[in-house]
């Protein structure tokens, strides 16, 4: 459910706030050179207080020297600590839900000895939050987003509150962790605010859409890509480079580091990830999952009491998804636009298949999961009748040449064992791009869609 329906909010698209799913976080991020560079000053400053932040942690590391035990390093900490702001809705999410790990105390440590390396080679100082990102391996899009809707929520909580009274959103006092700046502790606290809550009574915090993009404007890889950057270092970059390839190469070279950044900051034109047109189905999937259910209505199931019955139920959910790709039109929700060259991210077609099987699990009293770790590795789906028997199902594009070698890599660490140890567990083949095997208490369904 959308934020818009479940407060009955009519052409959601026309309004500058981002409508959010409120069961699980979307895979965008909040920028923060997007506020940097926005056009009211009221965010401009916002962003300002946010490198005001950093620079008194930096103040305050550099009379530190670095050791461990100072008070100052400690308090540094604190101030770089920070939990996912689980109000926004932003983020990676693998299965149902909107929690997650946000930095702790080992980021906080990763972010601090960066600060380190930085004003050993000179760098006394930050101008944007994004040089840390590109200094410190354990800071991606998600750890940049998160720390900045950590540290600026009472403006994003300031900007609900407008939206929700302008619209009449009802309202109610809610605790907010990490919502008020102690200014004598100097560390963040937990605080009493005015804001919407979903169905299980838990805080919504909005932002605006242009704020939005899938990965920060100042990031590592789009330095070490520069060409000028490579002459300049005579380096040699790998398609393969890792982010611990990056950082070494950042902390070894901070004065380059700076100098892009000063550049890409002053000449670079905002271009937050298109919310309305949204073309890889980032966040309108729910609403393509809708269309699909109306034209592939649940029509009922026998109860489902055996491994075979939990078989075919699976089998039932799966070919009606595929005759609403196939048969109905759906297939063209896959394509980021009319050319039909570009796909949607593999992501996003299991987030739509999800939302659609999911409907139809909850009629059935089945139970799915989402990337759920078993054995070696993480699956797709997992389904549920009761403890005793699942179905594992992978969804790849039929260009992955991962699938067969997940599943197999699945099968071997869960069930092959039990296969070896069981004489008389049988193996069978499914014709159709479908195969299946079993062993006596599990059995795996693998369905090679196109």
């Amino acid at each position: 459910m959308y934020f818009s329906d479940y407060f009955g909010i009519e052409n959601p698209d026309e309004h500058d706030w981002f409508d959010p799913t409120l069961e699980r976080d979307t895979l965008l991020f909040v920028d923060p050179f997007l506020l940097f560079s926005d056009t009211e000053e009221k965010w401009r400053k916002s962003h300002d207080r946010l490198i005001e932040h950093f620079q008194d942690a930096f103040e305050l590391l550099a009379q530190t020297g670095m050791n461990r035990q100072h008070q100052y390093y400690k308090r540094v900490l604190i101030l770089m600590e920070s939990k996912e702001p689980k109000e926004f809705r932003l983020g990676f999410a693998t299965k149902k839900g909107v929690d997650g790990s946000g930095s702790g105390k080992w980021l906080a440590s990763q972010i601090v000895e960066a600060m380190g390396e930085a004003i050993k080679r000179g760098l006394s100082e930050i101008e944007h939050f994004e040089e840390l990102g590109i200094l410190v391996e354990g800071i991606d899009k998600d750890r940049i987003s998160d720390l900045t809707c950590n540290l600026l929520k009472p403006e994003f909580i300031e900007y609900t509150q407008h939206i929700c009274h302008s619209l009449g959103i009802a309202m109610r006092e809610v605790e907010v962790p990490h919502s008020k700046f102690d200014e004598g502790r100097r560390r963040w606290m937990s605080s009493t605010h005015l804001l919407p809550t979903d169905q299980k009574n838990k805080a919504i915090i909005l932002v605006p859409k242009r704020f939005l993009r899938e990965l920060p404007t100042l990031n590592g890889w789009d330095w070490v890509d520069e060409d000028s950057i490579r002459d300049d270092l005579n380096i040699d970059i790998a398609r393969n480079i890792r982010k611990s390839d990056i950082v070494a190469l950042a902390r070894k070279n901070p004065q380059a580091l700076r100098a892009w950044i000063r550049s890409k900051a002053s000449s670079t034109v905002p271009d937050p990830y298109d919310v309305l047109h949204d073309p890889k189905l980032l966040v309108k999937w729910r609403r393509a999952a809708t269309q699909a259910l109306a034209a592939e209505p649940f029509t009922g199931f026998p109860p489902v009491r055996t491994e075979d019955d939990l078989i075919e139920f699976v089998r039932f959910g799966v070919e009606k998804f595929r005759h609403w790709a196939e048969e109905k039109g759906g297939w063209r929700v896959f394509w980021q636009d009319a050319t039909y060259i570009n796909a949607i991210p593999e992501p996003s077609m299991q987030l739509l298949f999800l939302a659609v099987i999911d409907s139809y699990c909850e009629m059935a009293g089945i139970q799915v999961d989402r990337e759920v770790e078993t054995g070696r590795g993480p699956v797709d789906f997992t389904f549920s009748g009761d403890r005793r028997m699942r179905v594992i199902v992978e969804m790849k594009r039929l260009t992955s040449g991962k699938f067969w070698h997940g599943l197999q890599t699945q099968w071997s660490s869960d069930s092959d064992a039990r296969l070896h140890e069981q004489p008389t567990s049988t193996a069978r083949h499914l014709p159709c791009r479908k195969r299946l095997r079993h062993a006596e208490h599990e059995k795996t369904l693998a369905l090679h869609g196109e």
